[in-house]
């Protein structure tokens, strides 16, 4: 490989890491905005979050049409009103850069073994 080609694949996995590492401090970033999202199916929801955000949101559709979200309103940046959104509905959100979040259903809790196995 030469030098040139080096740097340039070199610099791209720096700009790569650089993004990926930001997921915690973009949030706090993002100025509080005026929303008013109402609540329902959660693909519904995030449509109405991107049109008055302007993000970026990305999620399979399959993964999460039957979850629902619950209405968001007032004076609120994206993380808080995604917390607000996705309180109890069994989603979760990332962001994964300062314009872009990724959204999918939580894992599911494990459970020991010998606790599932016990008679109640």
């Amino acid at each position: 490989m030469n030098p040139s080609r080096r740097a340039v694949l070199g610099h791209g996995v720096a700009a790569l890491a650089a993004a990926l590492s930001v997921s915690g401090s973009t949030a706090s970033k993002l100025e509080k905005m005026q929303l008013k999202i109402a609540a329902g199916a959660a693909p519904v929801a995030l449509g109405e979050f991107v049109r008055q955000t302007g993000l970026q949101v990305l999620f399979d559709f399959d993964a999460i049409r039957l979850y629902n979200t619950r209405e968001v309103s007032g004076q609120l940046d994206p993380e808080e009103a995604l917390k607000l959104m996705f309180e109890g509905s069994g989603l979760m959100f990332e962001f994964i850069n300062e314009r872009t979040i990724a959204v999918r259903p939580r894992p599911p809790v494990a459970v020991p073994e010998a606790q599932a196995t016990q008679p109640t």
